[in-house]
């Protein structure tokens, strides 16, 4: 795993000082335990994009002329909203799943 350099870069888990970064998608970490975590979501989220309707409304929304009318449109889909909770969580980890 490729050592990091950037001083301002965080841990996409915990927020910490990453030592290191993801061999798949580049994105910092500091351990084998939050890298562990962020490959568990990672797998969640590519088991998400393997749905054919899923990738089909995302194709749909980058090529629509008014964005933000069907991104409200795709927010009434269940499957969208565990997308966007999965991207979510990776991004943005909550202080709650610590435990």
């Amino acid at each position: 795993m490729a050592s990091l350099n950037c001083s301002t870069a965080v841990c996409v888990i915990c927020l910490e000082k990453p030592k290191y970064r993801c061999p798949a998608c580049r994105v910092p970490y500091c351990s084998l335990t939050c890298f562990r975590e962020h490959k568990g979501e990672s797998a969640a989220l590519r088991s998400l994009l393997l749905s054919p309707h899923l990738r089909q409304l995302m194709v749909n929304l980058d090529q629509a002329d008014d964005k933000a009318k069907l991104m409200r449109a795709c927010m009434q889909e269940p499957l969208f909203l565990e997308f966007a909770d999965c991207c979510l969580r990776i991004v943005e980890p909550s202080p709650n799943e610590d435990s």
